[in-house]
C-alpha cells in the first residue's frame, strides 16, 4: 500500500518578534503521523462514462457527481449569460415525467437531494439518496437526464431573478473588486466576459434548449460515487451517446495571454468608483499551469507572504502590527493550462495609499531573500499537515483524484507531495518570487471613492462598476 507521511504538529507559546510567525505558534515539534492515501477504483462503464468509487458503508447513504465536460469555454461565439439562465432554470425545470416542482419535490419525499452547476470547464450534477429508497430515487433521476423539461414561463422567471442579481452584484465592494480584476485579467475570453442584462434578455427558449442538448451529448463524462453504493445499481442510469457526436471546440487559455493583458493595462491603477468606508484593493497577476515545476515553491512562497492566515506577512504587517486592514492576504488559483495570484486586503480609504505601498513592499526581492530557513520549514510543515484534509471524506477524496488527471498531474501526485513540499530551499523561494511575485506584473484594482483618484496623481485610471 502507497502511504504518505505526515506530521502532527504540537504548538508552544512564548513572545515573537515582528519578523517571526506571530504571537500564536513558535517552537513546533513534529511526530510522524502515517497515512494511506485511499485506494480509487476506475472503470469505464459500456455507455463511454469513466466512473470512480470509493466504497464507504459506514452510513447506508449513497453521493455521487455526474461530471460532463461542457462548460463555459465551449460556447464559443454564443453570450456568457447562457450558462448561469440553463443552470438556474434546471433548478426549477424537473423532467418531463415529473415537471417543475414534482421532481424536488419526489425527491424530497424519499430524501434525496439534486443540484446542478455549471462552471467554466464542466457541467457537474450532484445527487445523494437513502440505499433504501434506491429502486424509488433512481429512475426519477434518471428521467432528468432523459427528457429534461423547459418551457417559457420557467425561462421568464429564471430571466428575472439573474436580472435583480445583476443589477445588484455591485453592492459588495470586495465581490466588484474580485470581478473587475477578473474581466482585465482575462480581458478577450470568456472567463473574462461578466454577465449583462441586454445579453440575457435577448436569449431565447430554442436558445437555451439548443445548450441544454449539446450538454447532455458531450463526450467526455465522468461519475464519481460513494458511499453504501453498488456499481450494478447504475447498469441503465447512463445513456449511450451517439457515436458521431461531435466534439465541441473549446476557448484556451494561457499564461502568455493573461502576460498579455497585464502589459495592456500598463502600470496604470485601475480605481473603481464606488462610495465607500471600506476600501478593497486587489493585486491580480500570472502563474503557470498547475502541472509546473514552479508549484509546489509557489505554494510554500504564497503561504509565508498572505495565504498562512495570522501566519502570513500581510496579516501580521498589515493588520497585526500596524492596524491598517481589516484583512489582507493572498491567494492562487491553479487550472490545467495557467494559474492565478491574487494580493488583496480591506481597509479604510484614507489608509489605501499606505497599504497598497506596503503590500507591493511585502513581494519585494528584498523581503523574500531575508526569509530564514526557520520560517521556510513552519511554511513547509504547515501546508503538509494541511494536506490531509483532502482526504477528510470520501467525495472530496474523489474529486481530487479527478481534478489531478485533469490537469495531467503525474500518477504518484499524491504520494509525493510531502517530499516535493519537503526539498525546497529558499532559493527556489527566491527564484519563483523574482518571476512570479513582482508588484510590476500584477495588475492593481482599488474598489473606492473617487476622492482617491488624488492618491495617485496621473497614475490612475478611473471606472465605473460596469464601464
Amino acid at each position: 500500500m502507497k502511504r504518505i507521511y505526515l506530521f502532527l504538529v504540537v504548538f508552544s507559546f512564548y513572545n515573537l518578534s515582528a519578523r517571526e510567525m506571530g504571537e500564536f505558534v513558535s517552537d513546533l515539534k513534529f511526530k510522524p503521523l502515517e497515512f494511506e492515501v485511499p485506494e480509487i477504483k476506475s472503470v469505464k462503464h459500456s455507455s463511454g462514462v469513466e466512473v470512480f468509487s470509493l466504497k464507504n458503508s459506514e452510513f447506508p447513504i449513497v453521493y455521487a457527481d455526474f461530471y460532463v465536460y461542457h462548460g463555459r469555454k465551449h460556447l464559443g461565439k454564443r453570450s456568457v449569460e447562457i450558462t448561469r439562465l440553463l443552470e438556474d432554470t434546471w433548478e426549477l425545470s424537473g423532467s418531463k415525467t415529473y415537471p417543475r416542482e414534482k421532481f424536488l419535490e419526489t425527491l424530497e419525499f424519499y430524501g434525496a437531494t439534486f443540484s446542478v452547476s455549471i462552471d467554466y470547464e464542466k457541467t457537474v450534477f450532484s445527487i445523494a439518496y437513502l440505499k433504501s429508497t434506491e429502486k424509488e430515487v433512481l429512475p426519477v433521476l434518471q428521467s432528468f437526464f432523459t427528457a429534461p423539461y423547459l418551457d417559457e414561463s420557467l425561462l421568464n422567471t429564471t430571466k428575472g431573478k439573474l436580472t435583480e442579481e445583476i443589477k445588484r452584484r455591485n453592492d459588495n465592494p470586495t465581490a466588484l473588486g474580485s470581478r473587475k480584476a477578473k474581466e482585465a485579467l482575462f480581458r478577450g475570453t470568456l472567463a473574462g466576459t461578466s454577465m449583462q442584462i441586454t445579453s440575457l434578455e435577448s436569449l431565447s427558449l430554442e436558445d437555451l434548449v439548443q445548450f441544454q442538448k449539446e450538454i447532455l451529448s458531450a463526450k467526455k463524462r465522468r461519475f464519481l460515487v460513494t458511499g453504501d453504493y453498488e456499481i450494478q445499481s447504475f447498469e441503465n442510469f447512463f445513456p449511450k451517446l451517439d457515436e458521431n457526436t461531435s466534439v465541441q471546440d473549446s476557448e484556451l487559455i494561457t499564461p502568455s495571454l493573461l502576460a498579455e493583458n497585464v502589459k495592456k493595462e500598463g502600470k496604470d491603477i485601475r480605481l473603481v468608483i464606488k462610495d465607500v468606508n471600506q476600501t478593497f484593493i486587489s493585486m491580480i497577476g500570472v502563474l503557470p499551469e498547475h502541472n509546473h515545476p514552479d508549484f509546489y515553491a509557489i505554494q510554500v512562497l504564497n503561504y509565508i507572504i498572505g495565504a498562512g492566515g495570522f501566519n502570513s506577512y500581510y496579516m501580521r504587517e498589515i493588520r497585526n502590527n500596524r492596524g491598517l486592514a481589516y484583512s489582507a492576504g493572498s491567494n492562487t488559483e491553479f487550472q490545467e493550462n495557467y494559474g492565478t495570484i491574487q494580493f488583496f486586503a480591506m481597509t479604510k480609504t484614507e489608509s489605501a495609499k499606505e497599504v497598497l505601498s506596503l503590500m507591493r513592499e511585502l513581494i519585494q526581492p528584498k523581503l523574500i531573500d531575508s526569509l530564514t530557513e526557520e520560517e521556510l520549514l513552519r511554511a513547509k510543515n504547515a501546508i503538509i499537515n494541511q494536506f490531509v484534509f483532502q482526504f477528510e471524506d470520501d467525495k472530496r477524496t474523489l474529486a481530487s483524484e479527478v481534478r489531478r488527471r485533469d490537469h495531467k498531474m503525474p500518477d504518484s501526485y499524491l504520494q509525493n507531495f510531502r517530499s516535493e513540499i519537503d526539498k525546497l530551499t529558499l532559493s527556489d523561494l527566491n527564484r519563483v518570487g523574482k518571476l512570479y511575485f513582482q508588484s510590476d506584473k500584477l495588475i492593481v484594482t482599488i474598489v473606492g471613492p473617487k476622492s482617491l483618484e488624488s492618491s495617485w496623481k496621473g497614475s490612475v485610471k478611473v471606472l465605473n462598476p460596469e464601464d
